[in-house]
């Protein structure tokens, strides 16, 4: 899952590092415009899955 950085807003930054506890699914990005660093939490099950993936 891609995000959006929150300084220069830079579109599309994949993540660098994700990791998984249970439902859980973080998320860390930095910006290769702006070098910003950011992480971003989510529930699993809130987004729908790409079978092909």
């Amino acid at each position: 899952m891609t995000d959006n950085c929150p300084n220069c807003l830079e579109r599309d930054v994949e993540p660098v590092l994700s990791r998984r506890r249970g439902r859980t699914v973080r998320d860390g990005y930095q910006c290769p415009r702006c070098y910003q660093q950011w992480i971003t939490e989510r529930i699993d099950t809130a987004y729908p899955h790409d079978e092909a993936a």
